[in-house]
């Protein structure tokens, strides 16, 4: 049985999503909910046309749109230049739209087969998102997952007290200490996805794109390659497929592990307070996972 907060959620992205559609002129009267988790995306059928709906993830960020502003900006570009992402809908405003319950953003619909990239597959998809966006123009916030994801995260834990007030000081400190472990800013910084694993690629149109840039930003590559990594492998592992894909498409060297090593305990911190955040709200899916991630980062 779906909790009633879930229920209300979806009805009021729901609310969100068509009022949208009828101010751009889309349809609005069959939207078919596509996922509900994060985020609430919505087929406007039978426009080519996707709403994705701020629902969950904009309760752990100060300022949801600014993050939508950055995705739009970043995936367009790069659909602009022929990667493979999903793209923003040319047909109207993709937003964010922001005058409903929920910051909504207009996507590009694609008949998408379910499934997961072969390791080859995301690291030259990876690749060329990257050599796409090298031309990116204006500033782009760096290392946005490791420094204000994790920030706007703790403090959306202290508001509603979801740990003790010892533990999110134990995990401020380990914020800190893992953000000195970090490189400084560099002319080498890159334009990242900044959550590229590997279920962040999907089979659409029978293209394997990438989707979710609410995580854009600049920095070093290596971020990108451990997330990727990391996920895809179940470890950091450097001479795994997918970072090895990925060096034979860039034309550069496989990462060493020493090289990777700091910016995966920062994904791993990024995880572990993003699982408090998310068991709140739903505790069946995410609540033993937390308690997992958040006793190994304080290890």
């Amino acid at each position: 049985m779906t909790p009633p907060w879930q229920s209300a959620l979806l009805e009021s992205g729901l609310r969100a999503a068509t009022a949208v559609a009828r101010a751009e002129g889309l349809p609005a009267d069959d939207p078919r909910v596509l996922s509900a988790r994060g985020n609430l995306v919505v087929h406007l059928a039978p426009a080519p046309v996707v709403a994705r709906v701020a629902t969950l993830t904009a309760r752990t960020r100060r300022d949801p749109v600014a993050w939508l502003r950055r995705e739009l900006l970043v995936a367009g570009h790069a659909a602009h230049r022929g990667a493979p992402v999903i793209a923003p809908t040319p047909l109207v405003d993709p937003g964010p739209h922001t005058g409903g319950e929920h910051p909504v953003t207009l996507w590009t619909f694609h008949d998408v087969t379910p499934g997961r990239p072969d390791p080859d597959v995301a690291g030259a998809a990876l690749a060329a998102l990257h050599d796409a966006c090298a031309d990116l123009p204006g500033p782009l916030a760096r290392l946005t997952p490791v420094h204000d994801q994790i920030d706007d995260t703790l403090a959306a834990i202290r508001d509603r007290a979801l740990l003790p007030p010892a533990t999110i000081d134990a995990l401020h400190r380990r914020h800190a200490a893992v953000l000195a472990d970090l490189p400084a800013p560099s002319d080498a910084d890159v334009v990242l996805h900044g959550d590229a694993h590997a279920g962040n690629l999907v089979l659409a149109d029978g293209r394997w794109r990438w989707t979710d840039f609410e995580e854009a930003c600049r920095g070093p590559v290596a971020w990108d390659l451990a997330v990727l990594a990391g996920t895809d492998r179940g470890d950091a592992d450097p001479g795994g497929r997918a970072l090895a894909a990925y060096a034979a498409a860039s034309g550069t060297p496989v990462p060493a592990d020493a090289e990777l090593a700091p910016f995966a305990v920062a994904r791993r911190l990024e995880a572990a307070v993003w699982l408090v955040a998310m068991a709140d709200a739903d505790p069946d899916r995410y609540a033993r996972l937390a308690a997992e991630r958040l006793a190994e980062i304080l290890a």
